[in-house]
Order: structure tokens, then sequence, then C-alpha cells
């Protein structure tokens, strides 16, 4: 087989595409098995998955079924070491043996996580997106009934997972009324329009290319070759990146990240009120300049449109902190259009969350709404290098702030807290905003769990599930 720089969507798990509000209900299985055979028989229970093609199709299926495997689950199924080896160290290693590089420590060390997560129970990730929650729950009962039939096939864990869209009857402002979107719109549970900013791919994106991308040196927007983020194309070195072989087992797959973060809205209301107090200061503002855009998604730099925007006329951060959550995530221009270009376009992420629990309410507790369960988004990535892509952001730019000349100071939402953490949100010349400095952050967001997953594309996978598959032993 020849690689090329063309894209068979009929050959990419429609995870890639982004599995949209048209299948707002899920469920995550974590599964488990004893044996190759259960697991290729697991695999071929599976089997066709949803692909990125069945999503741009006019009849469009009423359940979306991808599917992705640890480590320890690809050598479960017995494959021969050359592949195993072939794979990178950090898919190997696992997301809880590289704790110390994503900053996983103290209530996010890994001795703290969900139970499933130890000793590599975990095998496959099954994702399972429905139109409805009756289509969800037959899908699911059946699943189950055929796993409970099957001596070496087990369920280690589910997720239950939702989208959420915002809506003038659930408030989630903390005190100003007007930071409520007008619109409806995707949020996260901290009340912010959620999806955005997402990297265009070329060949596969038809829109929000115009801001989302990457500078040319012209200074263009330009979308992202596909192999920054799909093995087996051409990445922004205008080079194939090394994958693991076979080449046919690697083409068209993508190394996946999932993480559940839990979010702890109380505190991160209450926080907020309590620093507004403080300063006098409105907390929906300060909330926003944390994040780096408005509840709605509009962002605070001058823009056209929601994604169309520049940090290079704030190089000291006043409309938008350098610090802030978003500019952080997703920098931009802001170390200056060369370097920025070449330190930036080779660790952008590919993000494709949904949330669990329900939105607490303004004037509610996360313990009434949630209960133990809690609330938090199953956070998936996926890049073509778990190393230069995720683990890079998590490490240099979330955790450690010298980039944006933050020194120590850490992702104000996302940050793993050390103790005396702080954000400084500069103030604004020519208003009456005044430099203020949040300081004592909490620890907003916590680690449960997860794991680093490789996900095959649809020949791949069918491959595996093979009987007569070549790349076993």
């Amino acid at each position: 087989m020849s690689l090329s720089t063309s894209i068979n969507t009929k050959d990419i798990q429609a995870l890639l595409k982004g599995i949209g509000l048209a299948w707002p209900k899920g469920r995550f299985f974590y599964c488990r098995f004893e044996s190759p055979a259960a697991g290729r028989a697991l695999l071929r229970h599976l089997c066709p998955l949803t692909s990125f093609h069945d999503l741009k199709g006019h009849h469009k299926p009423d359940v979306c079924v991808n599917a992705a495997l640890t480590h320890a689950g690809l050598a479960a199924l017995k494959l021969d070491n050359d592949l195993l080896y072939s794979l990178p160290e950090d898919y190997r290693d696992g997301m809880r043996r590289r704790a110390a590089i994503n900053g996983d420590q103290g209530v996010s060390d890994p001795s703290n996580w969900e139970a499933m997560w130890s000793d590599d129970q975990v095998y496959l990730w099954v994702g399972v997106y429905a139109r409805d929650e009756a289509l969800l729950k037959a899908w699911a009962d059946a699943f189950c009934q055929w796993v409970e039939a099957k001596a070496e096939i087990s369920i280690v864990g589910t997720q239950d997972v939702s989208r959420i869209i915002s809506s003038p009857d659930v408030p989630v402002y903390i005190d100003d009324p007007d930071s409520q979107p007008e619109q409806p719109a995707l949020l996260e549970h901290f009340g912010f329009r959620d999806g955005m900013g997402n990297p265009p791919i070329e060949g596969l994106s038809d829109k929000h290319i115009k801001g989302n991308g990457r500078l040319s040196a012209n200074g263009e927007w330009q979308a992202f070759p596909a192999g920054e983020f799909i093995l087996g194309h051409v990445d922004t070195n205008g080079e194939i990146p090394i994958a693991p072989k076979p080449q046919a087992f690697a083409h068209n797959g993508s190394f996946m990240v999932l993480r559940k973060l839990a979010q702890d809205v109380d505190l991160f209301r209450g926080y907020l009120k309590d620093q507004a107090e403080k300063s006098e200061q409105n907390a929906d503002e300060l909330a926003t300049r944390m994040v780096g855009r408005h509840r709605d998604g509009t962002p605070l730099m001058k823009s056209d449109g929601d994604y169309d925007f520049r940090y290079d006329s704030d190089p000291a951060g006043r409309v938008c902190p350098m610090g802030s959550h978003l500019r952080r995530s997703n920098p931009r221009d802001s170390f200056g259009a060369d370097f920025g270009s070449l330190l930036v376009d080779r660790h952008r992420i590919l993000r494709r969350a949904i949330t669990y629990g329900k939105l607490v309410p303004t004037g509610e507790s996360q313990a009434e709404v949630n209960g133990e369960d809690g609330q938090g988004i199953m956070f998936i990535v996926l890049n073509a290098s778990i190393s230069r892509q995720f683990e890079f952001v998590q490490q240099q730019w979330v955790n450690y702030g010298n980039d944006f000349n933050q020194g120590n100071d850490r992702d104000p939402i996302a940050g793993t807290r050390t103790g005396d953490d702080k954000m400084v949100i500069p103030g604004d010349v020519g208003t009456d905003r005044a430099t203020m400095i949040c300081d004592k952050l909490k620890q907003f967001v916590t680690c449960r769990g997860g794991e680093y997953f490789f996900l095959p594309s649809l020949s791949a996978f069918e491959a595996l599930a093979s009987d007569v598959c070549d790349w076993r032993r």
C-alpha cells in the first residue's frame, strides 16, 4: 500500500470529524478481554464502526460507534512484538506512568483515580453517541447482553455523557445576568461556550478555516496538513512522520488521549465571588479574563466573527491576558509572526470533548444537581504525537508559564495547583479597569482517570478483528 496525501473518509473513524449535536446522548464503555480470540470476537461485534464519511451523507446513522485500544489491549491480542514496539514510547507507557509530565499530582495523582484506571485494566474504549436517550438505551442494553453471554469479555466501567445547550431557563452566570449567552450555545460546566477553536484539516474541513488554522508567511489563515492529526499523511514539515509498522496498521489512524476531568462548579463560582468583592469588580468579568473569551464565545480581541482574531496587537495581555486559559491553549501569534508559527503549529491538538453531569444553575449547588457523581468533561484529544502535541501543551503551556512571561504561574482554569498560585490580569489602558491579581487559585479541575489509546482506521480495526490477521504471531 502506498501512502498519499489524499484522505479516504470512509476509512477514518467519525471521531476525527467530531460527533456533533445531532447525537447529544452518549455512553462510554471500557472493556477487557481475557484471550486473543475473545478480543477479536469483541472487535468483530463492533464492526462496522461509524466513519467520517457516514456523518457527511444524507442518511446519517441514529447511533454512532467508535472504538480505540490501549497498548495493553493490543498486547492482549498477541500482536507481533515488532508492531508493539514500533508504537511510540509515550503510548506504550500510558497516561498513568507519565503523570509527572502531565502535572497529575495532589488530588489528581493516579493513586486517587477511579479504580478501573489501575493495573492496565482497560483494553478497549467504545464511544457510543445517539440521537436520543431511547436509541442509546437500546444499543447499550443489547451490547451489555452480548457481553454478559461471553465468559472472557467484561465491561470494567461506563461513563454517561451528553451535550449541554445554554438556555435562559438555566442561568449559569455568577452575579451578572447580562453575561448569560443570548443564543443557544454548546456549554461546559463553568458556563462558557465549548467546542470552539479546533484546527481545520486539509481535505477534511469545510468551515471555520479562517481564524482557526495556522498563519502563513503572508499572514493568511490556512488549514493544517492532515499529518498533524492523522497518521500516514504529510505534516506541517512537508513530511510523512515516522509511524508504527506495518504502515497498513497505522495509516488513517490517530492517537487518542482520554481524561476524565471533574469540574468543581461551586468552588469556581465561590472563588470568583470572593475575588470580585476584594477588588470591587464583576465576578463574571473576572471569569471572562481567566477563560479568555466571553461566555457566548465572543473573543476579547477585536475580531471578524468568533474565530478570526489575532493577539499581535495585545503583547502585554491587557485585552486578553497572556495567562488566560484559551490564550495558553492556543497562543496563535502571541510569540511573534515567525517564531510563533514554529512554536505553535506543531503543538496544536484536535479536541473532541463531551460533558458529563447536568448543568448546575445559578443559585443551586452541584451536590443538589449531580450528587456524588459530580460533573465535568470527558476530555478527548486526537493527535499524531502524544508527546509533541498533548503532553507539550499540558506541561509547557498549562502547567508552566515561561512562554507567556508568566513564570511559574499556571493555567488559572486547568492548571495543577501547587499552593500559592495566582493569575495577573493587567489593567486596560484607557479604561477604568485596574490591574488585578487573582491570588490563591483553587483546584477547579481535577483528573479522575484516563489513558492513551490508538484509534485505528476502519480497515485496520477490521483486520485486527480477523482470525487470519497476519499482524499476530
